[in-house]
C-alpha cells in the first residue's frame, strides 16, 4: 500500500515541484507559529523559496469575493450607481 503524503498529493494536485510543495507547507507552518521568513526564503528564487512565500504570505482571491456576492445584487448595485450618475 502506497502512504500519501501531504506534500506528494500537494505537489500533483497544483503540478508542483516537490521542492515548491515542501516550501508551500513550510510557509504555512511559518505564518501560523508566527515566525519570521529568513532572507533566502523572502528573496530566493528557486521552486522552494516561490512556494514558501506563497504559504507564508495568505492573499484574497478576487474568485472567492465575486463568489460571495450574487449576480443580482450586483446588478441593482450597478443600476443603483447609473441612476446616481
Amino acid at each position: 500500500m502506497k502512504v500519501l503524503l501531504k506534500v506528494d498529493v500537494l505537489a500533483e494536485r497544483n503540478s508542483w515541484s516537490i521542492a515548491r510543495a515542501q516550501g508551500f507547507l513550510d510557509g504555512e507552518m511559518a505564518r501560523r507559529r508566527g515566525g519570521a521568513p529568513s532572507i533566502y526564503a523572502r528573496v530566493g528564487i528557486d521552486d522552494y523559496c516561490i512556494g514558501f512565500r506563497a504559504g507564508y504570505y495568505v492573499r484574497a482571491t478576487l474568485q472567492a469575493r465575486d463568489a460571495a456576492t450574487t449576480l443580482g445584487s450586483r446588478l441593482k448595485n450597478a443600476a443603483a450607481a447609473a441612476g446616481e450618475a
